[in-house]
């Protein structure tokens, strides 16, 4: 009986939602690999760059996860340089066909490296930021996502600066490093959409979740104690129960971002702290204040009745 009970209790400890290692206890003493190394040492350095390990608000962090915006802010970037270096391509190959007929289109080919490379610059730096908050796989495959970006941005750099040394910028050598870059950063672009549509990094993790247009019952009032978190269950959907006077406020349980279970996090006057990536939300009406989570958490309308606490959830859903 005690080995049965034993084995649940390696289970729980096994799927308890801690996202920060994925790692047993026995491997934990063999040798990081390179990768792993490199990718815990830039996390640290970009943490400390864009104030990570600072007190909230944490307001720089949150700018380029895009939580001001409701939306990540790296996926809408990504459209620039990849759009530019598209038709970067189209106009290079429009001046290779007839130099003489399409010479405007070699100018039009620097100009929109131009603009790639800027907007590549921009995605990084947002980009890098939500890497910073990865771990495991997804981690793995962002640390390599940014490596061929890095790679298509530098190969599109020099194919500037050869345009350059051309009054009239055209370059049959910058159209090929061009064409290169072109597919570096398409190899890059598939990795992206493997974190996303693959390993689920920075999607809305309560988009899924449902409700119910009636009010079910939770819990005896005499039983919520005052500037405590309670999970619950409404309609089969956890949620984070606080209560502050004879104010009652409910959110989804689950951190939008990641997944986290907010009901664990730290509470601060009404807004709750995510226990993974410190993402922060008001209890009162579910928004989301600090990335990394940029998506608000679902909110459900309390009520007492009878002596119960009543909830369902609030809006369309």
């Amino acid at each position: 009986m005690s080995e049965t009970s034993d084995a649940q209790n390696n289970l729980v400890s096994l799927t308890t939602s801690d996202p920060v290692s994925e790692t047993s206890p026995s491997s934990e003493a063999a040798p990081q690999p390179f990768a792993e190394r490199l990718s815990d040492q830039l996390q640290h350095i970009i943490g400390v760059l864009i104030g990570a390990n600072r007190k909230p608000p944490r307001r720089f962090k949150s700018f380029l996860n895009g939580t001001w915006l409701r939306h990540p802010l790296h996926a809408l970037l990504t459209d620039i340089p990849v759009g530019s270096w598209v038709l970067t391509a189209i106009f290079d190959i429009l001046w290779l066909i007839s130099p003489g007929t399409f010479a405007w289109a070699a100018r039009g080919a620097e100009v929109a490296v131009i603009f790639g490379i800027l907007g590549a610059l921009a995605a990084a730096c947002t980009g890098f930021a939500d890497w910073s908050d990865t771990y495991g796989s997804e981690r793995r495959v962002g640390l390599n996502h940014a490596i061929f970006n890095s790679s298509a941005l530098v190969l599109y750099i020099v194919s500037l600066a050869l345009r350059f040394t051309q009054a009239s910028g055209d370059s049959i050598i910058a159209a090929v490093v061009g064409f290169i870059g072109l597919g570096v950063m398409s190899y890059a672009a598939y990795l992206g959409g493997e974190m996303v549509f693959t390993k689920g990094t920075n999607v809305n993790h309560t988009a899924w979740e449902v409700g119910s247009d009636a009010f079910e019952e939770i819990m005896p009032v005499e039983q919520v104690e005052e500037n405590k978190l309670y999970r619950v269950m409404v309609s089969g959907v956890p949620v984070a129960l606080l209560r502050q006077g004879l104010q009652f406020y409910a959110i989804s349980a689950t951190c939008s971002h990641a997944g986290g279970p907010l009901d664990e996090g730290s509470l601060e006057g009404d807004v709750v702290q995510c226990p993974w990536h410190a993402s922060r939300f008001c209890m009162r009406d579910g928004r989301a204040l600090t990335g990394p989570a940029t998506a608000n958490a679902p909110r459900y309308d309390v009520r007492v009745q009878n002596g119960q606490v009543e909830a369902r959830r609030a809006g369309g859903h």
